[in-house]
């Protein structure tokens, strides 16, 4: 549990459209300039839901590589891109390249997978599901395939509409206008990419509260329309040529003639990138990455933490110790409470705060009462948590987000002005904006009492 008292916002009202909800709080990492979330499905799954419970919506989109080439060429795209609040991989190559550049993420996430887990989930909470495309009559197969395995999941519908309907203003009113009436809390979309995103972008100004996931040919997976590709090539990257060799006059060109190449270079590019060395040129924090130091006298539990903490927070440096020893500067402290039956983090927090004020310290123990909690928060820590409790790191990790992104803001500031070189252009465009902004409403003002002395 954290000492600082957070409070998660009010919910939205109706056709208000949410920001992405918790700034900061997925762990983020970036590819090409994209940024995707480095979380589990597992925990994709529990965010959404979780999001839901709170009473706010979003928009989970799964970039595969066909997407990252697009990504890269097409600005619509990239703009549909950055109104999501959560992109999780979903493509092998991706996984590999952001493995190559240093900045792994825990698992591919594939919107496949996601429809079923999602479904899962939303049984279990309560929750309603609403399927959107799909071929004729497929929506109706994958409904009743869901139904079948989660028996307490509620389908507030489903929908396959007619080619073009998208373009089609009294088509897509009628869509809104049925959403409206059965308010589903997660709508799967299965257009095919980029019409889902698309539609996405259109609909969900209609019910801002619900969570949308385009999930391109699923629905005809779970109908047992088109074979998926088995789990070896799934593990092997090969899915691709899987769908090639059931759809080859398709998807001959997009994988071969356009993905291939493209994939060569992102995974050359991503490779030269990690083989250089990190937090020597200036990044988000400075020439300095933020540094974390792991103790504890259990070398396995070392391993496991350094593990947890690098796939969550690329950024960090770590460095691990097997001894009560917090000699050095760090920015975050792990402190195992408990050394060979000695009750040892207070006085290693009290130690830090003696030099350290401004630094982390989070302890954490095999068991945690609240006299143990007491003393560790009068110590100095900031936080404390259970070692085989998960439910008792995930504040402690939205702790850290916070404090990685106060870190990131704060050099920001320092640079300057312009939040150096690589924002000068967006902030002489702001305030070039501001300017204009100002001279029309002087002009305004001046038009205002003119037409009143007249």
């Amino acid at each position: 549990m954290t000492t600082d008292g957070h409070r998660s916002p009010p919910a939205l009202a109706r056709g208000e459209l949410p920001a992405p909800p918790r700034s900061g709080a997925l762990p983020e990492v970036e590819l090409q300039g994209v940024g995707l979330h480095a979380i589990s499905q597992v925990e994709c799954v529990e965010y959404v839901l979780d999001e839901l419970d709170a009473g706010r919506g979003g928009w989970v989109v799964t970039p595969n590589l066909d997407h990252m080439r697009r990504l890269a060429r097409e600005r619509e795209f990239r703009e549909l891109y950055d109104e999501a609040t959560v992109r999780v991989v979903d493509g092998t190559v991706l996984v590999w390249a952001l493995a190559l550049q240093r900045t792994p993420v825990p698992e591919r996430v594939a919107g496949s997978d996601l429809i079923s887990s999602l479904a899962a989930g939303a049984a279990e909470r309560g929750r309603s599901v609403f399927l959107l495309g799909g071929n004729p009559g497929t929506a109706e197969r994958a409904a009743g395939v869901l139904q079948a395995r989660h028996a307490k999941l509620t389908v507030a519908g489903v929908e396959c509409p007619p080619e073009g309907f998208h373009t089609d203003a009294l088509a897509m009113a009628r869509l809104s206008r049925k959403l409206h009436e059965v308010k589903p809390d997660i709508v799967f979309v299965a257009l095919g990419s980029p019409k889902q995103e698309l539609v996405i972008r259109h609909l969900r100004h209609d019910r801002p509260e619900a969570w949308w996931l385009g999930v391109g040919i699923s629905f005809s997976f779970l109908a047992g329309e088109v074979r998926r590709a088995p789990r070896w090539m799934q593990r092997a990257g090969l899915e691709w040529l899987h769908r090639v060799a059931q759809e080859p006059r398709r998807l001959f060109r997009r994988y071969f003639v356009e993905g291939l190449p493209f994939a060569a270079r992102l995974l050359a590019t991503c490779a030269v990138s990690g083989a250089l060395p990190m937090g020597k040129a200036a990044g988000p924090y400075g020439t300095q990455r933020p540094r974390a130091l792991l103790v504890d006298d259990d070398p396995m539990a070392l391993e496991q933490l350094e593990l947890l903490l690098t796939s969550r927070f690329p950024d960090l440096e770590v460095e691990k110790r097997c001894h009560p020893d917090v000699a050095g500067s760090f920015d975050f402290y792990f402190l195992d409470n408990d050394f060979d039956g000695e009750l040892q983090a207070g006085r290693l927090a009290q130690e830090i705060r003696a030099r350290e004020r401004g630094a982390v310290i989070i302890a954490f123990s095999g068991r945690l009462d609240v006299e143990t909690l007491k003393r560790l928060i009068n110590a100095g820590c900031d936080g404390a948590c259970e070692k085989g409790a998960p439910g008792s790191w995930r504040p402690i990790f939205d702790l850290v987000q916070r404090r990685l992104t106060a870190m990131v803001e704060s050099h920001r500031r320092e640079v300057g002005a312009f939040g150096g070189v690589k924002h000068a252009a967006g902030s002489i465009r702001d305030l070039l904006q501001h300017w204009n902004e100002r001279a029309s409403d002087e002009a305004r003002e001046l038009f205002e009492e003119r037409r009143k002395s007249a």
